[in-house]
């Protein structure tokens, strides 16, 4: 027997065309001479990897970032061409694997460097430690490595590091990184050199070097807070009511009774909660909209869905079957992160592995994945 397929509860859209829009608007911030490499890595932060991947190749995007060999070979089934390079995962021990499928590892330690040696790879990208002490080799490796004629043999195409401190332009920490970035471009003269990411593009030219590899702000995330935002939103929450009720005054909603109604209320459940993604911390912080109606969500935020005091929206315009409106235009991922202190990026992770998503604004010959 063939499973129910029943219309979902959540909808979570992702506008394509935004997606598009705004790696054009970071291309024009940039200039001609920079180029822009987009980071799909972790699902394309939930929005789906393939889907966005076409999107931003469609747009111009012409060098993908992946986290991992699973999405690497996941984009190369989905016949998605161009290149792809790795950030992380054991290029010493699936070097004929990167090989085969045409994907450029990120280089992240010694030992991965004396493995370009050992499997002939020509084309590779060294990551430089400059201040974040996550991957990357040091000042002191890269300068062992120099002298011992390692990147005369082996010279990396990129060398890549990683700002700390962006969303933050007035931080020290972004110079110090900067003149130490500058200290290894100037050593190994490379093809290309990037340090900036999303919120480093805003830093200013001299961040900029030859490639910014842009993330959040492909997906409408505005962490350096650049007013007014360039940014076009990409994704909307909308979640269906499933029951409307009568509360008395003076009744709990929820678990640990952390809302009581202050008067008779309408209360209406929604079928979203924390298996979606939606943080627990939203309890009694944030509101939905409905039909251009402000509601609050009130009481705890419950494995699948939340409860919502409706007693001022027309009864006509949230029965049975009306979707709320929980992200879009008006409250975006970056309002919702500082309303109840989540991270953007981890939101949208996570709503876009708990929900059913659905793409809109689709370029022509984009297909309906």
């Amino acid at each position: 027997m063939a499973p129910l397929v029943r219309p979902a509860n959540v909808v979570f859209e992702i506008d394509l065309g935004a997606v598009q829009a705004n790696f054009q608007a970071i291309s024009g911030l940039v200039g001609p001479y920079v180029r822009v490499a987009g980071v799909v890595k972790s699902d394309a932060y939930g929005l789906g990897l393939v889907q966005i991947a076409r999107a931003l190749i469609d747009a111009g995007c012409d060098l993908l970032f992946v986290a991992n060999l699973d999405e690497a070979l996941l984009l190369r089934a989905s016949h998605v061409d161009g290149a792809i390079a790795v950030f992380c995962d054991e290029f010493e021990r699936f070097g004929r694997c990167y090989r085969s499928n045409g994907l450029i590892p990120v280089v992240n330690n010694v030992a991965e460097l004396e493995a370009i040696g050992v499997t002939g790879t020509q084309t590779y990208f060294l990551n430089v430690e400059t201040g974040f002490s996550r991957l990357g080799l040091s000042f002191a490796d890269v300068r062992r490595e120099h002298l011992s004629g390692t990147f005369d043999r082996y010279p990396p195409s990129f060398v890549l590091s990683h700002l700390a401190c962006s969303e933050h332009a007035a931080d020290p920490t972004n110079v110090l990184q900067r003149n130490r970035f500058r200290a290894v471009y100037d050593l190994l003269k490379p093809t290309c050199g990037s340090l900036a990411a999303s919120a480093g593009v805003w830093l200013g030219k001299s961040y900029h070097f030859d490639m910014v590899r842009v993330g959040a702000a492909l997906y409408g995330l505005n962490d350096a807070g650049i007013q007014p935002n360039p940014l076009q939103p990409v994704a909307r929450l909308r979640a269906k009511i499933l029951e409307v009720r009568n509360v008395a005054r003076g009744e709990a909603v929820g678990y640990g009774a952390t809302f009581r109604t202050v008067r008779t209320s309408r209360v209406a459940i929604a079928g979203i909660g924390f298996k979606h993604g939606l943080p627990w911390a939203c309890a009694n912080k944030i509101s939905v909209r409905i039909a251009g109606f402000s509601a609050p969500l009130i009481g705890t935020v419950c494995m699948e869905n939340i409860a919502i005091d409706i007693t001022d929206v027309p009864e006509p315009l949230c029965g049975l079957g009306t979707f709320v409106e929980l992200l879009g235009k008006d409250f975006t991922p970056d309002d919702l992160g500082a309303a109840v202190g989540v991270n953007p990026p981890e939101l949208l992770t996570r709503l876009g592995a708990g929900c059913t998503r659905r793409y809109v604004n689709f370029p022509v010959h984009l297909p309906d994945c």
